[in-house]
């Protein structure tokens, strides 16, 4: 990953004490998440489209139909805008200007390129595998018809920037005399209850894989 030059549409201004622009600290926003807001133009008119994503190294795949308008977009040469935001708590502050939120999030950009047809259906694979790992391995093979209808491609980093925010409230320092009550209301994405498909055969367990998942409780260590 390239590092970031002081010029650099990612360099961050507002807020600029919350920059985080380590290779390390980028990566692991990246590897808390699997949806992304991806922002691209079509005819000169801007698009932001949720998708899910999977970084492998400094790169980040996408995947979609072989006519899906984002995806071909992205291959027309532009720079992709990138954005995976996770968000922590509520900060509940003594006034209204104060009040903010704890989150962490990663601004990227890159230019699209396609995955050859031979790393298509490893890479697809590995998309299962970052959601539930080791489920890859206990579905059907992808038929030819539907390999050939998915384009994945791959978006290597060549700008990024981190922007995380923790801790309490920063008020003023005469409300903190004040009888207002302040604190942070913390957040987590959570893991739910399973829910058999609806069609499943009477008498197939939920497997190992999935239920070791489930039990697990948080999407992300």
């Amino acid at each position: 990953m390239a590092p970031i030059a002081p010029e650099s549409k990612t360099q961050i201004l507002r807020g600029d004490n919350r920059a985080e622009y380590e290779e390390e600290t980028i990566k692991k926003v990246l590897d808390s998440s699997f949806l992304c807001h991806v922002g691209f133009t079509v005819d000169g008119e801007a698009r932001v489209i949720p998708t899910a994503y999977l970084r492998i190294d400094d790169a980040i795949y996408l995947h979609g139909h072989l006519k899906n308008q984002m995806m071909n977009a992205l291959l027309d040469g532009q720079t992709a805008s990138i954005c995976v935001t996770l968000l922590d708590g509520l900060v509940l502050a003594r006034s209204g200007f104060k009040h903010s939120v704890n989150f962490r999030s990663v601004t990227l950009f890159g230019k699209a390129e396609v995955v050859a047809d031979e790393e298509k259906e490893e890479i697809l694979d590995s998309f299962i595998d970052y959601m539930v790992p080791g489920r890859a391995s206990e579905l059907r093979q992808a038929s030819s018809q539907e390999l050939n209808a998915t384009l994945v491609v791959r978006i290597p980093i060549e700008e990024a920037a981190a922007k995380i925010r923790t801790g309490p409230p920063l008020d003023k320092e005469p409300d903190y005399e004040t009888d207002i009550w302040a604190g942070v209301v913390n957040l987590e994405t959570r893991i739910g209850e399973i829910e058999n498909c609806p069609k499943l055969k009477e008498g197939i367990a939920v497997p190992e894989r999935v239920q070791s998942y489930v039990d697990k409780k948080v999407l992300f260590d």
